[in-house]
């Protein structure tokens, strides 16, 4: 779940918000490119990546919700929340499995995001 930085998120990064259902709460993170430009996406899907798993659980700043990447550009933390999501609906699958398609130009970027996000 990507969004502009013109998305409401008054207060505090790490949003509840109940979901239909038995009154289910989804916690949300947000995570900040190097532009300035704001993802927002599930807790249980960020986690994912043990990199900003460690930095929400730990005594990090970050462990507040919102998560800043001076170093990731915007088209390439896009990528990577895509892909967490992709990992999340593929793990476990029976389904086959489509490839997760990656623009050339940005292979290197990524690989660099993904190492250091361990995902």
């Amino acid at each position: 779940m990507s969004s502009s930085s013109s998305s409401s998120a008054a207060g505090s990064a790490a949003q509840s918000s109940s979901s239909g259902g038995a009154g289910a709460k989804r916690t949300y993170v947000k995570l900040i490119s190097a532009e300035g430009h704001e993802f927002f996406l599930d807790k249980e899907v960020a986690m994912i990546a043990t990199t900003i798993s460690a930095m929400l659980t730990g005594n990090f700043s970050e462990s507040k919700g919102e998560i800043r990447f001076p170093e990731i550009s915007t088209k390439v933390l896009e990528k990577v929340v895509q892909y967490l999501h992709y990992k999340q609906k593929y793990t476990n699958s029976s389904q086959p499995i489509p490839e997760f398609d990656i623009d050339p130009e940005m292979v290197a970027d990524l690989l660099m995001a993904a190492n250091f996000l361990n995902c």
